[in-house]
């Protein structure tokens, strides 16, 4: 150990306890990669003059042969982050469907990539993954793309996805 006191030491002993904050500290740090991710797919290219933002995600639709494909698995990064990270099943299906349908819908030429660039899978996928780590409980993000997947004819979709909806 240095006898500089102004270099920073670490006093803990085996066993001492750390705090929340500073485990979720560290955890936020880690799921940097997410976060660039998330941003290099959906959100690093801006119109000027706009606030709309776009990424890589609807570029790499228009490839024929496989550039939905290359996209969807750069964005199982951010899943697979997740799960290291503990998240519950539940929202790991959350994620895996917002894939699913963005990788579903990418293969109809246009219309596939249009969707790719409103939906934003990836950010929503690091919405979900940034909102657990940052809450002291382990909260999950609201809403998402169930509510309409939900509602059948003839049952509200208040009654239909009453568990399905809740965070």
């Amino acid at each position: 150990m240095s006898a500089d006191p102004t270099e920073k030491q670490n006093d803990r002993e085996p066993g001492d306890d750390i705090s929340s904050a500073e485990v979720r500290d560290v955890i936020l740090k880690k799921a940097r990669t997410s976060r660039k991710v998330s941003w290099l797919l959906d959100e690093c290219i801006r119109i000027p003059g706009t606030g709309i933002r776009f990424g890589l995600d609807p570029l790499l639709g228009l490839l024929p042969y496989g550039g939905e494909t290359v996209a969807t698995i750069v964005g199982t990064v951010i899943i697979g982050e997740a799960g290291k990270k503990g998240l519950p099943v539940k929202t790991l299906v959350r994620m895996g469907g917002n894939m699913l349908l963005n990788a579903g819908l990418g293969v109809i030429p246009v219309v596939g990539d249009l969707f790719s660039f409103w939906f934003k899978s990836n950010s929503r996928n690091y919405r979900l993954l940034n909102t657990y780590l940052e809450s002291d409980h382990g909260a999950e993000e609201a809403g998402g793309w169930w509510g309409p997947s939900c509602s059948s004819p003839g049952r509200s979709a208040r009654s239909s996805c009453s568990t399905s909806s809740r965070g």
